[in-house]
Formats: structure tokens, C-alpha cells, sequence
């Protein structure tokens, strides 16, 4: 996607106008964008699909985008380098993401690839002893509270990667950052959030 910030804001007023033109340019303009999202996002998961379930999932995209006058559109603002193509692509995965839960695909085993966050080796507080003074579901609570704590960019790296199970390749594509930024806002966003944990460790002692 290489339309401006601007040309896409303009778009974007015009669909919240409701100017009908403007939300068939709208899904023009990203039809691909979110057709290739949503196969990527089924054949990460390793979940077989026909045309068809593209096609309704593409479908289901542009209703998600476009319900209750355009809410989940209104929430972009462009900040931190997320481009509208891809606070859309984010979208795109959510929608998919919850369709496969509703669909029962937890029971096959796709999510419970995901490793809990205390689990995860970057993530580790060995240095802070909290294994031995937290009990497992306090710690994970202080990790999601501390993370709410963070900028909205380091937040979204770690929910895409840790959450999600982005690999750092693809993470860098939705945030439109090179590779090497992406492993260095990583390890930063790391840190970041092993400092927050330590200081509520602190204030509560």
C-alpha cells in the first residue's frame, strides 16, 4: 500500500460521512490486502480452507470494518508508523483468529501452541527472584497489568509477537519497521516491561 497518510484519511472521512462511493473505493483499495491476510492468517494456524472460506472470511472483514458506523476504522490514528494497511491487516488476523474459536479449532490444538507469558524465555525474571515470591496466575495478572503500562508501539510488538505468535519478520511488516529496528524495539520493549514489573514489585513491598 503506498497511498499517503493523507489520501487515506480522506478516505476514511468521506466513508464516516457516509459517501457510498468513497466505501466502495475503500474496499477496492484493500480487497487484496485483506484476501492475502486472511489466507496467511489460516495457513499460519495450519487450518485447511476452500475458496469459498476465503471468501466468506473476506466478506466477514469488511462487515467487522464497516459495522456500528465504522468503530474499529475510527480507532486508527496513525501513530508510531502503523499505516491504515496495516492497522487493517491487524484486524484482519483478530477476525480470523476469533472466527477459528468460535469455530471450536481451540479443541485441534492450534492456541495451545502459545506459550504462556511467564514461560517465555525473553521474558524471564530470574534476576528478580519473582518466580519464588509470585504465584503463577499473580504473575501472569502483573505481566498484563504492566504491559498496559507500556507505549501503545511496545505494546502491540508484544502482543503481536508474544500474543499472537508473530515471528519478528512479520511483526516488522505490520509495523512497518525494518528488521533490525524490530529485534532492537523488542529487546527494548523487554526491558521496558521488566522495569515496570520491578517497580510494582517495589511499590507493593
Amino acid at each position: 500500500m503506498n497511498d499517503s497518510f493523507e489520501e487515506n484519511r480522506e478516505l476514511l472521512s468521506k466513508c464516516f460521512a457516509g459517501d457510498r462511493k468513497a466505501a466502495e473505493n475503500f474496499i477496492r483499495r484493500f480487497s487484496s490486502l485483506v484476501y492475502k491476510s486472511v489466507q496467511y492468517t489460516l495457513m499460519a494456524k495450519q487450518v485447511s480452507f476452500s475458496k469459498s472460506d476465503l471468501e466468506d472470511l473476506h466478506h466477514t472483514v469488511f462487515l467487522k470494518l464497516f459495522e456500528r458506523e465504522f468503530a474499529k476504522l475510527k480507532q486508527y490514528k496513525g501513530k508510531n508508523g502503523c499505516s491504515l494497511a496495516s492497522w487493517i491487516r491487524i484486524i484482519t488476523v483478530r477476525t480470523v483468529l476469533d472466527h477459528l474459536r468460535n469455530k471450536g479449532y481451540d479443541a485441534m490444538g492450534w492456541q495451545h501452541r502459545r506459550i504462556p507469558l511467564d514461560q517465555l524465555p525473553d521474558l524471564r525474571f530470574d534476576d528478580l527472584e519473582i518466580e519464588n515470591r509470585l504465584e503463577k496466575s499473580e504473575l501472569n495478572r502483573l505481566l498484563r497489568v504492566c504491559i498496559e503500562r507500556l507505549s501503545p508501539r511496545d505494546r502491540l510488538l508484544i502482543k503481536l509477537h508474544f500474543y499472537e505468535g508473530f515471528p519478528l519478520s512479520e511483526v516488522a511488516e505490520i509495523m512497518q519497521l525494518s528488521a533490525n529496528n524490530t529485534y532492537t524495539l523488542k529487546h527494548r520493549a523487554v526491558q521496558r516491561l521488566k522495569s515496570k514489573v520491578a517497580s510494582a514489585l517495589a511499590e507493593n513491598n
